[in-house]
């Protein structure tokens, strides 16, 4: 049953985008400058292109039966109304698929969007339709061939301006827009909720028609005086209020013409046809070019707006958290000081049943004092208020440090620290306790982040002018998507394996800011899910005064389990 329901809707959709596009043909033909030939607005191309944007190729069939349709009572022959019918079906589609290639937005909500429409939709892709139609003409006889040219221009020219015209009407009335609330500010409510809004959107559009009227009624070549209407339109309504403005004015100029009144009256029909022409081409412009823009400009402000609440937000938070650990600290070492006190007996022999407790209390103090010292070190860093006192040393000695420090937990967890050191010093100007930190988190993370026994391997070398630090842990392996993301503030791993991890998440946050303060770099490079993960840090290397280039020795490599 639900195949069926799904079968009858798209029936249903295909029959009405080909009633549409039969109708408008018709109607089209109808109003045609001189009856069944010259048509200035051909709007099936518009149906079609905006059919083929919202509804996928599946319509093609539609498309091609009204096309065919339309053009058999009418063309050379049944071979040829059928050649006819695929260049128009062909067109549109051809320009959908180099929409969708360019990044179309089918609200018309950018300048790009604008011009990607006028550019493919309506100026290159209709070549194609207009090039089929008049070669099959001369090929049957029914148009000279020295009339190609003009014929393959009046062609173009009809489809180029159903695009424009009837494309964004179209486009403006099915895709979920939004209108300009009534003060004209940047925050906008649905079109349906704003009664004002549909009184406004009215006026304007009778005043289109009003004007219109009036300036082709007379031959003072007035008619361009319309355009401000539509410009204030797509202003105040973006493209659902400028393009049916551009739509009527260019009905209204149609008419004219067919009349022959106005700007129109004693003029030859290809000066018909320039004439209008040069004034749709005008009222499509200002249709949605000045849509695209202002959509684009109140776009720009809203994320400057955004951009602005946020970094407020993000400095409030910081400063609410440096205050927090601030005066978090001193309690902290107060409750520290008297748990140290307690357990080693100052205020009297402890009893045995405290023993653990005491250390439990202990152990979750020191992790809180690590945290605050954590987010003290953040807002430091945010702030650029670390102190720096870079002096010359050997990275090897660094190197060497943190795996003292990191030894005694990676004994506990029944881990392997590997170091391939060379053999000469490596230079660096650093600050010793800084760098210490960056290791010690990195190393930490590696003994840490495991299901199985950890191995590290810490190396440290010179390449160029640069020199490296590499920890290549076993661990969990970080997925590419989040390589990135890990750097950030408060990142914490999804993994349900750690959960039970402590942390706040500035480790690698704190560890990139303070490489970078030493003008290097600490990035992944290179991670597999399951297998591990190399952090490499970048530092610039310190020049050795000896003029005699120096030879790299070979790495030794000291394992300590």
């Amino acid at each position: 049953m639900r195949a069926f329901g799904g079968f009858g809707r798209d029936f249903f959709r295909l029959a009405v985008v080909a009633a549409a596009y039969w109708l408008a043909a018709r109607l089209s033909l109808n109003l045609a400058l001189v009856h069944g030939q010259v048509t200035p607005v051909w709007p099936p191309t518009g149906i079609a292109l905006v059919a083929f944007l919202l509804l996928g190729r599946r319509v093609w069939p539609a498309i091609a039966l009204a096309a065919f349709a339309v053009n058999l009572p009418i063309g050379p022959s049944p071979v040829g109304a059928a050649a006819i019918a695929a260049g128009n079906t062909l067109a549109p589609l051809v320009a959908v698929e180099l929409l969708r290639r360019a990044d179309f937005h089918h609200e018309l909500d950018r300048l790009r969007d604008a011009i990607a429409l006028i550019v493919i939709g309506a100026l290159g892709s209709m070549a194609i339709s207009a090039t089929i139609g008049s070669s099959v003409l001369v090929l049957a006889g029914t148009v000279p061939l020295a009339n190609f040219l003009s014929t393959w221009a009046v062609w173009w020219t009809g489809d180029a301006m159903g695009v424009l015209l009837v494309a964004p009407v179209l486009l403006g009335v099915l895709v979920p827009t939004l209108s300009p609330s009534a003060s004209g500010g940047g925050i906008r409510v649905p079109l349906a909720r704003e009664g004002r809004a549909y009184a406004e959107l009215a006026g304007l559009l009778a005043a289109t028609g009003i004007v219109a009227y009036l300036v082709f009624q007379n031959g003072l070549g007035l008619q361009y005086v319309v355009l401000p209407i539509i410009m204030v339109s797509a202003w105040r309504f973006r493209l659902r209020g400028s393009a049916p403005a551009a739509l009527i004015a260019s009905g209204v100029a149609i008419w004219s013409a067919i009349e022959g009144i106005g700007p129109f009256s004693g003029e030859t029909l290809l000066e018909k046809m320039v004439t209008l022409q040069v004034f749709n081409v005008s009222a499509a412009l200002a249709s949605f070019l000045v849509a695209a823009f202002v959509e684009t400009r109140e776009r720009q402000q809203e994320m400057s707006r955004l951009y602005a609440s946020a970094q407020l937000v993000s400095e409030a938070k910081t400063r609410f958290l440096h205050l927090a650990a601030h005066e978090l600290r001193t309690p902290i070492t107060v409750v520290t000081g008297y748990l140290s006190m307690l357990s080693d007996g100052t205020f009297g022999k402890v009893p045995e049943g405290w023993k653990t407790p005491l250390q439990m209390l202990m152990g979750k103090a020191r992790e809180l004092n690590t945290i605050v010292a954590d987010l003290l070190e953040a807002s430091r860093i945010e702030a650029n208020a670390l102190p720096r006192s870079h002096d010359q040393m050997d990275l090897r000695t660094v190197v060497q440090d943190a795996i003292e420090r990191g030894q005694p937990r990676a004994d506990l967890v029944g881990g392997e620290l590997v170091t391939q050191l060379p053999g000469d010093p490596i230079p660096v100007e650093a600050d010793g306790k800084q760098l210490g930190r960056i290791l010690d988190n990195l190393i930490n993370n590696g003994l840490t982040y495991t299901t199985r026994p950890p191995r590290l391997i810490i190396s440290a070398s010179v390449e160029g002018t640069r020199a490296f630090v590499r920890v290549a842990d076993n661990g969990a392996g970080i997925p590419a998507s989040d390589r990135d993301r890990v750097f950030e503030r408060f990142q914490r791993t999804n993994d349900p394996a750690f959960r039970h991890v402590s942390g706040t998440g500035l480790g690698l946050f704190i560890s990139r800011q303070l490489a970078e303060g030493h003008g290097g770099s600490l990035t992944i490079e290179s991670s597999t899910p399951g297998e591990g993960t190399v952090f490499a840090l970048v530092l610039p290397g310190v020049m050795a005064k000896s003029d005699a280039p120096t030879v790299p020795s070979t790495p030794v490599e000291v394992s300590v389990a």
